[in-house]
Formats: C-alpha cells, sequence, structure tokens
C-alpha cells in the first residue's frame, strides 16, 4: 500500500467529492472575474488532489524513492483528471475540455514541485 491508511480515505473522500461536483448536470454557475479562472479552479482541486497523495506516501515513507514520490501524485491526478472529463462526457450539461485536463495536470506537478522541492528537503534536512 502506497498510503498509510488515514490519506487513503481522505484521498477516496475527495475523489468522491471531485466526481460529485462533475456528476452534477447544472455546475455551480458564477461569472468569472478573469478569462481562465474556471482553469484556476481546475488546477487548485487537483493541487489538493495530489497534495493529499503525496502527504500520504511521505507519511507512509518519511525517505521514499525520491522520483516515485516526485511523480505518483503528478500521475494520480493527472489520470484521475482524464477519467473526470471523460466521465463529464456523459453527464448532460457538461463538456470534457482538454483545456481542463491540462489545468488539473499543471496543478498537481505545481503542487508536486512546491512539496518535493521545498517541503520534503526542509524536512529531511532539519531530521
Amino acid at each position: 500500500m502506497f498510503l498509510s491508511r488515514r490519506y487513503l480515505l481522505l484521498t477516496i473522500l475527495y475523489c468522491a467529492a471531485l466526481f460529485w461536483l462533475s456528476s452534477t448536470a447544472n455546475p455551480i454557475r458564477f461569472e468569472p472575474a478573469f478569462v481562465g479562472e474556471d482553469k484556476l479552479v481546475h488546477a487548485g482541486l487537483y493541487a489538493g488532489l495530489a497534495f493529499l497523495v503525496s502527504l500520504g506516501m511521505h507519511r507512509r515513507n518519511p525517505r521514499p524513492n525520491r522520483p516515485v514520490q516526485f511523480w505518483a501524485p503528478v500521475v494520480f491526478a493527472s489520470l484521475y483528471g482524464v477519467s473526470d472529463e471523460f466521465h463529464q462526457y456523459f453527464v448532460p450539461g457538461r463538456t470534457p475540455d482538454i483545456g481542463d485536463i491540462c489545468a488539473d495536470a499543471a496543478g498537481a506537478l505545481l503542487m508536486q514541485i512546491v512539496l518535493c522541492g521545498w517541503v520534503y528537503t526542509r524536512h529531511r534536512m532539519s531530521a
């Protein structure tokens, strides 16, 4: 098992919440403050998913294989984003968008750059 049990449960709940959000035929409508605001929301949501997976992996094994620690959460969040957009194809009123997939992957990647490049490195240096 890659994740600690607590983070596995949190990840499952987070994925379920994302699934629920993408299942609504009438998603929350708002007037965007700027062009691309929806992509920023996607990036933030999938950064959160990568955060949970990454932290769960790190709690399970504080000295993991560094490439696996970096890329596994990015790949997981990105693939979940792809599955989410595929799912939206079947939801009336929703349309899949390759831009959303790119935003999902970008958010996950940015989160891992912050966690692996700064947070875990500082933690390792202080230990």
